[in-house]
């Protein structure tokens, strides 16, 4: 052996990295974020995203969002019944130009 070389049976080698990781998982157990760490950073951030775009009042957000939802509803709805109506109109053209053709009328 050299001189300063410390011989270690196995035993003694699991134990000591048994321990250092052990110390290891408490050190990054006791630096890593909660749960409130994080909901914390999320209302932050929230918050930051809401004033940048203007949003001061939440209640009257929701309103204006559906508002714009009932807008949209209502324009599909028009559009729908529209096409219904354009569609009806021709059929029926159709049906009655069908019709003064067999009846013979000029």
């Amino acid at each position: 052996m050299l001189p300063g070389t410390y011989v270690m049976d196995q035993a003694t080698v699991d134990r000591l990295a048994s321990t250092a990781a052990l110390a290891a998982a408490r050190a990054v157990q006791d630096e890593s974020l909660t749960k409130d760490d994080v909901e914390e950073i999320v209302e932050e951030g929230i918050k930051r995203f809401m004033e940048r775009v203007g949003i001061d009042d939440v209640p009257e957000f929701r309103k204006d969002l559906t508002a714009m939802r009932a807008a949209r509803e209502t324009r599909e709805a028009l559009i729908q019944h529209g096409i219904k109506a354009v569609l009806t109109v021709l059929v029926g053209g159709m049906l009655t130009a069908i019709w003064l053709a067999i009846k013979g009328a000029k």
